[in-house]
């Protein structure tokens, strides 16, 4: 009787005694785990790494409202010369419905018809929002004021998002003078119909001049064009001095800093901010009127920039990429014109050298 409980109670010692070793066996494979921070420098290295991507699309990447505007802005022509505006949207976010009204001087411009099988005058469509219906898209002239009605939508249920164009003009010089192409309204709407806030960034300033006036504004200016983009110093060119006789024969000035009127502001403020007068300001820009202006409008404020012969002063929402399409150029040229950094960074109220 002793032996066996003897015997059995070594026998229980013993298979504890194993238990204990299985049990161990087990706790060593946390030893792998510890391997596994050698992961994490790797992880940290894509992270480092990820930065060195983001620049191109950060300039885009801003937390604010979409914007339409005009590409370009400003437009030259002659008596009889076509010129082609697009409108663009920027920072469009599941837009499926969008109501776009314009105005302009039928004095001064026509809107050439995009379809001639369709009856009256029409733009052209663009790409975003697409695929689309055309519901509205007509070009009237009533009361001496010409206006654009173009309304588009995609399916139900769709929404279309990013940057793009929304609509194709395409105006004609009748006489010589100039008008704006205001947005004289924009309304955008998602596809359960709420409304989406969009902001038109300003108006379009187009210019018809006479052939002769033309000929003589375009001379001074085909010179300093192609050498404006490529150097980034654009100190050398405010230096041609010759073409000063060319503000007698064009309506336009020889230099100045394109300005949008923002709302609260009239051209007499301006003018004092600047350091001029509103009716230089409304001489410049073609506008009957110095006393009625709206918010919106881009004018040319006739006073040399802080370097270049053209100036742009920076408003809200704008991007590098809305005021290089206004004014015809690339990013990369407008960002080598004003140095601008890596980040595409800029501010309100600064003047930027531009080559309309």
């Amino acid at each position: 009787m002793d032996r066996r409980f003897l015997v059995l109670l070594v026998g229980g010692l013993l298979l504890l005694s194993l238990a204990g070793c299985t049990r161990g066996t087990y706790e060593e494979t946390p030893v792998a785990a510890e391997a596994s921070p050698t992961s994490v420098p790797t992880a940290s290295a894509l992270e480092a790494a990820q930065p060195t991507s983001p620049p191109p699309a950060s300039p885009s990447s801003l937390d604010q409202s979409p914007s339409v505007y005009l590409e370009p802005s400003v437009v030259n022509m002659t008596v009889g010369q076509t010129a082609v505006v697009k409108v663009w949207i920027e920072g469009a976010h599941q837009l499926n419905h969008l109501v776009l009204t314009m105005l302009f001087d039928p004095d001064y411009v026509q809107v050439e018809d995009a379809d001639a099988a369709q009856e009256g005058v029409q733009i052209a469509p663009g790409t975003i929002p697409a695929p689309l219906h055309v519901i509205q898209n007509q070009v009237t002239v009533e009361s001496e004021k010409g206006r654009i009605v173009y309304e588009v939508a995609q399916d139900s249920g769709e929404g279309a998002s990013g940057n793009g164009v929304v609509a194709v003009i395409t105006l004609r010089g009748v006489a010589a003078g100039g008008t704006p192409l205001e947005f004289e309204s924009v309304a955008a709407y998602d596809a359960a119909g709420n409304p989406i806030e969009i902001t038109p960034l300003s108006d379009g300033l187009i210019t018809v001049l006479t052939a002769a006036e033309g000929e003589q504004a375009v001379g001074p200016q085909a010179s300093p064009q192609p050498t404006a983009p490529s150097p980034p110093a654009p100190s050398p060119q405010p230096t041609p001095s010759p073409p000063a006789p060319t503000p007698s024969a064009a309506p336009t000035a020889d230099t100045g800093i394109y300005y949008v009127v923002q709302s609260g502001e009239n051209l007499f403020r301006i003018g004092l901010k600047f350091g001029t007068t509103a009716e230089a300001i409304a001489q410049a820009s073609n506008l009957p009127d110095p006393g009625e202006v709206k918010a919106g409008t881009m004018v040319l404020i006739p006073v040399p920039p802080p370097q270049g012969r053209y100036g742009y002063y920076v408003q809200p929402h704008d991007t590098v990429y809305s005021i290089a399409r206004r004014f015809g150029l690339t990013v990369d040229q407008l960002v080598a014109l004003n140095d601008i950094g890596p980040d595409y960074r800029i501010e309100v109220g600064q003047i930027l050298t531009v080559v309309p």
